[in-house]
């Protein structure tokens, strides 16, 4: 993946371990909502209105359909409201060169996540009780995540990004890592340290690994925004031992330079915690299959991670 115009907020927004899910009441199947066609009946309705009132019109509108997700509340965190107001303008100036892309994804997003739903499924059973699932434009904030909105907490997956990383290329292990994160949120809760987002991603990112062996980085999301596997390894020592440092942590401070894409530390990548994870859940995948690491709970966790980063790297001076 690669960073492009609008996605600066994407950069921003992309982070680790998001807020756990709340299972449904329901026993009902996953359910794919597309909201696309709406986003552009809505885009219609409001292309004449001027810039004054058209970013507020159009959020009066989806307010409708998707309670809270165009809404400078929701990212009020990452930026602020007249900035998140200019670039929600800017992307509906720019929505019709996106628009067939956004379309062909709409037309194609079943059938190309279809395979990647019953493999999943096939291995770790089904996957019931879990709210609906979105396809959205999403001003090139993401690719595939799970956003809290009003009603709750939501996997979606924006068919803007994806027709700007991905083209025509499989997002299969897309799909899996996002649905990964779905199921695995439900028995791994209340963890907020470096080293539990560290896990959490790791797993995700090994989990579409083996499920997909041919996948390469890009396929697996370790090259945005720019390729984090060599930038790692050419410094590895340092690269790990400044994850062991803060593996405690819960700072915003620590957190975000490993795992947020606008931020980084001198000579490493940004989210290579990603990578780290990953190297992480390699090695103490060695012994356990996938149900077994996805069943692990933080008490047997930490104290694992942190003998698995000091075998990966000397950290004498990690605290």
């Amino acid at each position: 993946m690669k960073a492009l115009g609008l996605i600066q907020m994407a950069i921003v927004l992309m982070a680790a371990a998001p807020p756990a899910h709340r299972p449904s009441a329901s026993n009902r199947p996953l359910q794919f909502v597309d909201l696309t066609d709406d986003f552009d009946r809505i885009w219609e309705q409001t292309k004449t209105v001027s810039d004054e009132r058209r970013v507020e019109t159009f959020q009066t509108d989806f307010e409708r359909l998707l309670p809270g997700f165009y809404s400078a509340k929701r990212v009020s965190d990452f930026i602020k409201p007249e900035r998140y107001h200019a670039m929600i303008l800017q992307g509906l100036k720019d929505y019709p060169q996106q628009r067939a892309g956004i379309r062909r994804v709409s037309r194609e997003f079943i059938a190309l996540s279809t395979p990647a739903r019953r493999e999943f499924e096939g291995y770790f059973g089904p996957m019931r009780g879990y709210p609906p699932i979105y396809l959205v434009h999403s001003f090139g904030e993401f690719d595939g995540g799970t956003r809290d909105l009003k009603d709750g907490n939501h996997l979606m997956f924006g068919a803007d990004m994806i027709d700007r990383l991905y083209g025509n290329k499989p997002i299969k292990p897309l799909v899996e890592h996002e649905l990964f994160h779905l199921m695995h949120h439900r028995t791994f809760k209340d963890c907020h340290a470096v080293w539990c987002n560290l896990w959490e991603e790791g797993l995700a990112t090994y989990v579409a690994s083996k499920f997909n062996p041919w996948a390469d980085d890009a396929a697996l999301g370790l090259t945005v925004p720019a390729p984090i596997r060599p930038e790692v390894e050419a410094n590895r020592q340092a690269a790990i031992c400044a994850v062991r440092q803060r593996v405690d942590s819960e700072k915003s401070e620590d957190y975000a330079p490993l795992f947020y894409g606008n931020q980084k530390l001198p000579g490493l990548p940004a989210r290579m915690g990603y990578y780290v994870g990953l190297l992480v859940v390699q090695e103490i995948g060695q012994t356990r299959d996938l149900k077994q690491l996805a069943a692990m709970q933080p008490d047997e966790l930490r104290p694992l991670i942190v003998q698995t980063l000091d075998k990966l790297a000397n950290c004498s001076q990690a605290s």
